[in-house]
């Protein structure tokens, strides 16, 4: 199971990096508009334009912060996460290192650095950072609901404090868990474990999550200007579901276009690609993706990390 771990992660920092030099560069795709098929780099007005292809934007950024704090301590540490927010606000002050961050988790982080503690540095947001973000505690924690849930409410109200975003997150988790598992792969499972678990803190994920069922049979620029691409957490977490579930395991059909959706296409991809991994695992994603990722190798071994974490008897 371990390779689904590792390939979870990738897949999610692929979808990210892929997708970055053309966010909000398209609301939605239109007819005749050039695909991206690989990573590219960002246009010259692009927030991005200093990065090379292959790098990611600030939602792999924030994932990995998370992974490595989960890594360092062998447990969940909301200390240990203050820290590390306030380190990579600080970060962002280098070129080399910014990567577009959203202005409510730099705001969120500013408090943090001001002396503000995570139960007072939140914004009422329900922005799809934090979401995306919370991947390596479902990894982690795929074995334990209680920790699950309670890891990821306090890392999503250290920046976002709308329930909706732990109740989305919640639904992500879900849908990693049951690939995790080898659950079999039913559209109408899927979707009512997603909702069953988000339901509580989203009223309308149910209504959503129904318009992405019948969006599979539409082709796919109908079917997200139905769902919708925007920055909001269920929206993105419902398109990014879109993809992965019309995709059928293949890979290259979901990330590219998922990459080229529009609206806040990184955040949609890296969530696909997130939970592809988790499902197919390393051996479904091409090896051209791996190659010029940033950071592949340390990815890889941070899955290794929080494998041992969710799994402790084994010897990685």
């Amino acid at each position: 199971m371990i390779d689904k771990f590792q390939a979870s992660m990738l897949g999610y920092a692929i979808g990210d990096a892929l997708a970055s030099p053309i966010e909000d560069v398209i609301r939605f795709p239109e007819d005749g508009e050039e695909i991206i098929k690989y990573y590219t780099k960002a246009s010259i007005s692009h927030p991005l334009s200093h990065l090379v292809p292959g790098q990611y934007s600030d939602e792999t950024q924030l994932m990995l912060l998370i992974a490595r704090s989960l890594s360092d301590c062998g447990c969940f540490s909301i200390k240990d996460l203050e820290k590390k927010f306030i380190d990579w606000f600080h970060s962002q002050k280098k070129r080399s290192e910014w990567r577009f961050p959203g202005n409510t988790v730099m705001t969120a982080c500013r408090k943090l650095a001001a002396g503000a503690t995570w139960e007072t540095s939140g914004l009422l947001s329900a922005g799809s950072n934090a979401v995306g973000r919370t991947l390596p505690y479902a990894l982690a924690f795929s074995k334990s609901a209680t920790m699950l849930k309670s890891s990821i409410d306090k890392s999503c109200r250290l920046s976002h404090t709308d329930s909706r975003c732990l109740g989305t997150s919640l639904a992500l988790a879900a849908v990693i868990n049951m690939g995790l598992s080898g659950e079999e792969f039913s559209v109408d499972i899927i979707c009512n474990r997603a909702i069953e678990k988000a339901q509580p803190y989203v009223i309308e994920m149910g209504r959503k999550l129904r318009i992405v069922k019948d969006s599979l049979k539409l082709d796919s620029k109908r079917a997200i200007s139905n769902i919708g691409n925007s920055g909001y957490c269920v929206d993105c977490f419902a398109s990014a579901l879109y993809w992965f579930l019309r995709a059928e395991g293949k890979f290259d059909n979901m990330i590219i276009g998922a990459a080229n959706c529009g609206g806040d296409s990184d955040a949609i991809a890296a969530m696909a690609g997130g939970m592809f991994g988790a499902w197919f695992g390393l051996s479904a994603i091409p090896e051209k993706w791996f190659e010029k990722l940033e950071g592949y190798e340390e990815i890889k071994q941070l899955a290794c990390n929080i494998y041992r974490i969710a799994i402790p008897e084994t010897n990685v």
